[in-house]
């Protein structure tokens, strides 16, 4: 018997057909018409998400796999950067080498915008598929590099134009799962980056002192690979309830709210100040204790703690965000994140108080990013969730690209004053804190709401 469903969200009393709903009997129901039938049958929308079951959390855990080496290959960057300026390309400065990942990120970060909805087709698994090979091809490709410019093209532009093709679908897949602990879900999967740059990193520092950096490189994308096809094959797509996999796909939504933009300027001012810590962070470290030998896995240790507690974090914030709610959470994220780098990291002068640091930033300053899908659904419903998130991925992309490079630039310019830069980096965190506040009061005016 054909079966016709219509989904209404709060924020859309249309269905997907355009037809009208009854607001009163329809808003948070799936209604289900049979064609023979003049009855019509009112599901709750709990019941329409699995929010749960094998199947769902396997697909949470080929996120977190994708995660943990796609996003944390970036927060691995630190390394990788402090290796180049001290050993490989000791004559080019920070702020160049800091532009490969600004590079990087703000090619995938350009790509995000327009990968469409959820299709019953496998558009998605067949978009990662592709991100996954070229991603490869890069990483096997960048351990032959012996000039800045190579690095600048494979682990830069090429690398970040592999892994923006899928970024925004480890983000959503997820939200297509669960609802009533979407957050905690979504939490989980995007932890993976935290955890995974964490282990990266102590893997990275270690390999290179002893096999050295190429045979590094061809081991980490081999390593990759091997994870990526595991993972793959644990993703399973699904059509989010009432939503129409032949409707026209857009590039935004289909009406531009103060909302909207007041989440989009968040993240584009917010970006600015999250990644210079952990960029930074090796080299702050050695500069700050010169005991410490320069191969010496203590320089990192700071750097994999805060990869690790960044892990934590995301899974911390994706349960308060179930309790609290994600908006308040997103936007105390930015603000907490911004007070402990202009507070804690401009007094962190030892060892030790840098270690407090590391633990506390990546505990809270970045659980803005795994809460982000669930800021999006929650404000502007499931229906272009992929391409809505991609935006607001996408506003974070000058953030991302320059970021660092201005922070490097601030030091130098500054005569290697790491106070300019923590009181730079935290006041761009405290901006995007402001930013969100007229999306969170639009949407409740009460302060102790769940939102």
């Amino acid at each position: 018997m054909p079966i016709e469903a219509t989904f209404a969200h709060p924020q859309n009393p249309f269905g997907e057909l355009g037809q009208p709903l009854n607001r009163e009997k329809s808003i948070g129901q799936i209604s289900v018409k049979a064609d023979t039938e003049s009855a019509t049958t009112l599901i709750p929308i709990e019941d329409a998400y699995p929010d749960g079951g094998l199947r769902a959390w396997l697909v949470v855990l080929g996120c977190f796999l994708y995660a943990c080496t796609v996003f944390g290959w970036g927060l691995n960057w630190g390394v990788l950067q402090d290796y180049y300026h001290t050993t490989m390309f000791p004559n080019t400065s920070l702020s160049v080498l800091g532009t490969i990942i600004g590079l990087a990120n703000f090619v995938s970060l350009m790509l995000v915008k327009r990968i469409t909805d959820p299709n019953p087709n496998g558009f998605q698994q067949k978009m990662i598929a592709i991100s996954c090979s070229l991603a490869y091809l890069c990483l096997l490709a960048s351990a032959f590099a012996t000039k800045v410019y190579q690095l600048f093209l494979f682990q830069g532009c090429l690398l970040g134009l592999s892994q923006g093709i899928g970024m925004p679908l480890y983000f959503s897949l997820c939200s297509q799962w669960f609802l009533k602990r979407r957050g905690l879900a979504t939490g989980i999967a995007v932890s993976g980056s935290g955890i995974g740059g964490g282990i990266e990193t102590l893997l990275m520092r270690q390999l290179i002192v002893k096999i050295g950096y190429r045979n590094t490189m061809l081991t980490f994308s081999s390593v990759h690979a091997v994870i990526w096809i595991f993972a793959w094959f644990l993703l399973k797509e699904r059509l989010a309830p009432g939503l129409n996999p032949t409707a026209k796909k857009r590039w935004l939504p289909k009406k531009i709210t103060g909302s909207f933009c007041s989440v989009a300027l968040s993240m584009f001012f917010g970006v600015f100040g999250y990644l210079p810590p952990y960029y930074l962070s090796a080299t702050f470290t050695r500069q700050m204790v010169t005991t410490l030998d320069s191969n010496s896995l203590l320089v990192t240790v700071p750097l994999i703690v805060m990869n690790f507690c960044l892990g934590i974090g995301r899974i911390t914030a994706g349960r308060l965000a179930d309790i609290f709610g994600a908006t308040n959470m997103f936007f105390c994220s930015f603000f907490i994140g911004g007070l402990l780098q202009m507070v804690f990291w401009t007094f962190a002068r030892s060892y030790a108080t840098i270690m407090v640091f590391s633990i506390l930033n990546g505990l809270i300053g970045s659980w803005f990013m795994s809460l982000l899908p669930v800021v999006c659904a929650k404000l502007f419903g499931v229906e272009g969730l992929s391409t809505i998130t991609g935006f607001m991925i996408l506003a974070n992309s000058p953030g991302q690209f320059v970021g660092t490079t201005i922070a490097a630039v601030v030091l130098s310019s500054s005569g290697n004053n790491w106070t300019a830069v923590s009181l730079y980096s935290g006041s761009m965190q405290i901006m995007g804190a402001l930013c969100i506040l007229y999306a969170r009061f639009h949407k409740e005016r009460s302060i102790f709401v769940k939102v």
